[in-house]
């Protein structure tokens, strides 16, 4: 029974729907996730989204980042702008890849939520890249 409950949570559609366009704010700038890896089973570094950012922002100290998922609340860390990069080599000219990792703890919080459908989906996940 846990088996079907599980599998069945896995395979939710999401409840958010996504939105159309980033909020515009003078200080954020925020980015879309281009992929995503969902797999918290598979242990850490198995729960993460890719972003697409203008090299602007990349080596800028005066930046921070946090991860934004449509439809929770809370914002997590993302670490710096120029943290996680992924190879360079097929992205587009000025700009560079970031991978940005959620805890599998919040994974599987999302899981137990019904609400797995919404990490999966990459229109959910936005990386805001805010003035300090």
């Amino acid at each position: 029974m846990l088996i079907v409950t599980v599998s069945v949570m896995l395979n939710l559609p999401p409840l958010t729907e996504c939105r159309p366009e980033p909020p515009v704010i003078a200080t954020q700038h925020w980015f879309q996730a281009t992929q995503t890896a969902i797999e918290p089973w598979l242990g850490r570094h198995h729960v993460y989204g890719v972003f697409t950012i203008p090299e602007q922002y990349r080596f800028d100290h005066l930046y921070t980042a946090k991860l934004f998922i449509e439809g929770f609340p809370e914002a997590f860390e993302a670490g710096s702008p120029e943290d996680a990069e992924v190879s360079q080599a097929s992205w587009e000219q000025g700009h560079y890849r970031k991978r940005v990792y959620l805890s599998t703890r919040t994974a599987l919080r999302f899981l137990w939520q019904g609400r797995f459908g919404d990490l999966r989906t990459t229109c959910h996940w936005w990386l805001v890249i805010s003035e300090r």
